[in-house]
């Protein structure tokens, strides 16, 4: 009402210096402050500048408060999203399978906003929403590889690592191997191992099982038990010795009767 009062332009240098403090100090919308900024969004400014390049010349708003108001909107519309998803996910009401759906632009909204503000949640909001994936008799859904990653990061749990692992292999899949190598420690090693019964993702759980220092017994267990298969030997071996293993390969080979010596020794020969 106060700004309608106002006479041109000053009305308009006025709506623009609101909308503008009102996004400078991220000042929360309520909702009848969201209403007064969807009238702003929608109001025509009267007063234009003309803007002059090389070999052109186009009018601009003096005071283009409209776009604070569509930016300041926005960021409310997200805002109110969040806590939706908050609330719905700490009272277990929130249901993937249907949370994850609609449009793909719909499905990529929500999917990010998963991703960015999975681990503000309760451990028990978290544990209720893999129980969802992990405790379903038959798994008739899953979501995507970059949200079961993401799922699979907070909660810790193995069984999203299983669900995960047995997924189509893509870069997110691979590059939280990756990361769990860089981890190192045992959780993150018992999840690699477990990667390795994905034929697609077995090399590269071998390869970075190799890189972990110091390995531990539980690896160096596996990875004999790998070095007994005839598929796996020389591939085993072979990252083994590029990863300073060399000694320790001719030890086995020698001593140990459960590997195959002979893949062994003709990696340590090459």
């Amino acid at each position: 009402f106060a700004l309608e009062r106002l006479s041109l332009p000053a009305q308009e240098v006025a709506r623009y210096l609101l909308l503008q403090k009102i996004e400078n100090q991220n000042i929360t919308l309520t909702p009848k402050m969201a209403l007064f900024v969807e009238k702003q969004k929608s109001m025509i400014p009267t007063y234009k500048v003309l803007e002059r390049g090389d070999g052109y010349e186009f009018s601009v708003p003096a005071f283009n408060y409209p776009a604070i108001a569509s930016r300041l909107l926005k960021q409310w519309h997200q805002d109110q999203s969040i806590l939706a998803f908050v609330l719905e996910a700490e009272r277990g009401d929130l249901v993937l399978q249907d949370w994850l759906s609609g449009s793909d632009y719909q499905v990529q909204t929500k999917e990010a906003l998963f991703i960015r503000e999975l681990d503000s949640l309760s451990p028990e909001a978290i544990s209720k929403l893999t129980n969802q994936l992990t405790q379903a008799s038959i798994t008739s859904w899953l979501p995507s590889s970059q949200v079961m990653v993401r799922l699979a990061q907070v909660s810790e749990n193995s069984d999203v690592y299983k669900l995960l692992w047995l997924m189509k292999t893509d870069q997110h899949s691979q590059q939280e191997l990756s990361r769990l190598a860089k981890v190192g420690d045992e959780f993150s090693s018992a999840q690699i191992m477990l990667a390795a019964s994905n034929p697609s993702l077995k090399e590269q759980a071998i390869t970075e099982l190799a890189k972990i220092r110091p390995m531990r017994e539980e690896v160096k267990e596996f990875l004999i038990s790998r070095m007994a298969l005839p598929d796996d030997a020389t591939f085993v071996a072979g990252e083994l010795a590029r990863q300073g293993y060399a000694s320790w390969l001719e030890e086995l080979a020698t001593h140990n009767q459960r590997v195959n010596s002979r893949a062994i020794f003709n990696v340590l020969g090459q």
